[in-house]
This record gives C-alpha cells, structure tokens and sequence, in this order.
C-alpha cells in the first residue's frame, strides 16, 4: 500500500496521485473526496474491477438518441418509438438529466427534445451551438401541436425560452411553459416529482 502524502500536497505513488486527479475531474469532485474514492478502490476488493468493466460497457453502449437526444442504448430511443406517446405533445428540456422525473412522475404522455444547454452570451454559446434546426425539423415531422418549455428558472432558461418563442411564432402550435413551483435558480433535474406535477399540471401559456 502507498504511504502518505509528501509535504507538496501529493500522494508518494505517482499513480494513485494520477487517479486522484482523474476522479478530480469529475463534477462535484474535490480533491478529499477523490481521493477518499481513489483509496476505496484500491482497498475495495474487486470494486474497481466492476467499475472498470461497468464505464467500459457503458461508454460503447449508450448513446444519444438522433431524435430527441436523451440518453438510450436503442437508437431511437423506446419513447421516441413508443406507440403510446403522443407525438403531438413536445417537451423541451435542457439535459437528458431532466427526463428523468417526468419518467418517474408517470404523467407526462408525450414525446422529449433534449437542447443539451442553454443560450449563454456571456459564455459563448449562442443560438447557432443548439440543435434549433433539428427542432424545427421535429415539428414539423411530428405535426406538434403543444410545446412544453421545461427550462431552469435562471437567466440562461429565460433567454433559451424567448428564443423558443420566436422560433414557434408563425406556427400553429400551442406553446406553453411549466408553471410556479420550481424555485428561480432551481435545477430541474433535481425538483422533487410532486413539485415538478404541479408545475406541469398549472403550466400556462407563453
């Protein structure tokens, strides 16, 4: 087993100081907590060896969905395919992160088109870094007749949703955004599923 950290801050084996700053990267890692994952799979007895063949399972076999973006083995995905969804119905979500609690809400019957982020002047990324066309496409293809803007309460969601606006403008839809009950600044991937029905259920239009 490796010794403890030098005087520089650094673990004495380069090797595990090279995990410790791979897992570092991670969202949301420090440098504590990656190495308190780092030392567990060094000790864990044979967890890092799932790990290993569970990233490597999950790397060449999930991707994208070509239709709506979210996250699927099957491309398309099962709800762009599903016989039960309403095509008609299009709920425009910013990650495929932010699915998943109308999944597991169970009350939404129609179809997702994930953006995969929001406008952001400020950081670059501009209208023309979105699928947009794509959007339109589905539309069209889909013959729409409600777009549900479920956006984050934040200024990048604001902008994203003005834009929707425009772009849905001339086009005989209803469009509409979910309603109070997701705090501003709040992160719709983690919005508690009662809160998220009721904003869905109240959602107004826009």
């Amino acid at each position: 087993m490796t010794g403890p950290a030098n005087d520089g801050g650094e673990f004495q084996s380069p090797a595990l100081e090279n995990l410790v700053r791979s897992l570092g990267r991670l969202p949301g890692l420090g440098r504590k907590s990656a190495t308190r994952i780092a030392l567990h799979l060094i000790d864990g007895g044979g967890t890092a060896e799932e790990l290993i063949a569970a990233i490597t399972t999950a790397v060449g076999q999930v991707r994208h969905c070509s239709r709506c973006g979210a996250i699927t083995e099957d491309d398309p995905c099962r709800i762009c395919t599903s016989p039960r969804r309403d095509p008609g119905l299009l709920c425009i979500v910013s990650s495929p992160v932010d699915i998943l609690p109308f999944e597991k809400g169970g009350f939404f019957g129609g179809r997702y088109f994930v953006l995969g982020r929001l406008l952001s002047p400020l950081d670059g990324v501009r209208a023309r870094d979105l699928p947009f066309d794509r959007l339109e496409r589905r539309l069209e293809e889909d013959g729409v007749r409600e777009v549900i803007i479920a956006l984050d309460a934040s200024v990048e969601g604001e902008t994203t949703a003005l834009y929707i606006q425009q772009l849905c403008g001339n086009r005989d839809l209803h469009l509409t955004r979910l309603a109070t009950g997701i705090p501003v600044g709040g992160s719709l991937a983690y919005t508690d599923e009662v809160t998220l029905q009721r904003a869905y259920q109240f959602r107004r239009s826009f």
